[in-house]
């Protein structure tokens, strides 16, 4: 299983001859946001179009791209045993600041349904400590986020 995933990833998502085309992000980004909107067992409509909405304001991807990113990061991230693939693309491409912005929008996602579940909140905890984010900044997103909603 898991040389089936490194395959995946080296197929459909790591670059070709050195070129980043930000690719590999994108799904990583997108498969941490579907796993969340996962992690109640309650698949919300108001989660679903804030995933398309945050990936669309985030990369700036035409609808046929982001509709194939969500599709590819769907079917990756069912497959999956756990986050860390994705969280080691998000620590290998983002910076400091793009990883906070990304707890925010798991912050996001986690309060669009207009409650936080316990599932949610331990997955925005587990994500933010595989991504190196301090606990002040985890807090401050939190707060943002319910500012925003």
């Amino acid at each position: 299983m898991l040389n089936k995933i490194k395959r995946f990833f080296e197929q459909n998502l790591l670059p070709a001859a050195g070129v980043d085309d930000g690719r590999a992000i994108q799904f990583a980004t997108a498969a941490l946001l579907l796993e969340l909107a996962r992690s109640d067992f309650d698949q919300d409509e108001r989660e679903a179009s804030l995933i398309v909405e945050l990936l669309g304001k985030t990369f700036g991807l035409a609808e046929t791209d982001l509709q194939n990113l969500l599709e590819l990061a769907a079917s990756a991230s069912e497959e999956a045993n756990d986050v860390f693939q994705f969280t080691q693309l998000v620590n290998q491409h983002y910076d400091h600041d793009a990883k906070i912005q990304l707890v925010e929008n798991l912050w996001q996602l986690a309060l669009a349904d207009g409650r936080l579940d316990k599932y949610e909140e331990q997955f925005v905890r587990k994500i933010s400590g595989l991504l190196h984010v301090a606990h002040s900044d985890f807090i401050k997103a939190k707060l943002r986020a319910k500012d925003n909603t």
